[in-house]
């Protein structure tokens, strides 16, 4: 990943995380609700104006239902709204790398380390775990991080 694309998702996580946490935790429907009464128009307004039915508003504000997103756009810019959909990583894509590198080494070394039992040589915790480290550097600079295993 270039250095440009890393910054890029960095800076969209943490606004989008500042944003989120911002929100607390109001829905798209109570967001509307707010909007709509900040303009001081009805349901049966913004119905007319976004062209669906005043139920839709209405369950939308009340969390009854979600509507899709072409309805959702549609009552959106009948308040003069964008909405913009954007994922949010949860963690540092780095962070994320690393735990999935783990992961898979910890797995193959699982399956490496059950037939050497069924070969009675049961290896000893630190070896595991200094293999587990070793497996997990080179997994975490390697391309197929997210291939699946078949045999383990």
């Amino acid at each position: 990943m270039k250095i440009s694309e890393k910054l890029i998702l960095e800076e969209i996580s943490k606004r989008g995380k500042e944003l989120y946490l911002l929100l607390k935790g109001l829905t798209v429907g109570q967001m509307v609700a707010l909007i709509r009464k900040q303009f001081k128009m009805s349901q049966r307004i913004l119905a007319k104006r976004a062209r669906v039915p005043q139920s839709t508003i209405s369950n939308l504000e009340q969390s009854k239902k979600q509507p899709n997103l072409a309805t959702l756009k549609k009552i959106l810019e009948a308040l003069f709204c964008d909405l913009v959909l954007v994922p949010i990583l949860r963690e540092p894509i780095e962070v994320l790398r690393r735990k999935q590198a783990r992961k898979k080494a910890e797995k193959h070394i699982r399956y490496l380390k059950g037939t050497m039992s069924l070969e009675k040589q049961e290896p000893d915790s630190r070896l595991l775990e200094e293999l587990i480290k070793e497996e997990t550097e080179e997994l975490f600079k390697s391309n197929n991080l997210w291939e699946l295993d078949e045999n383990v």
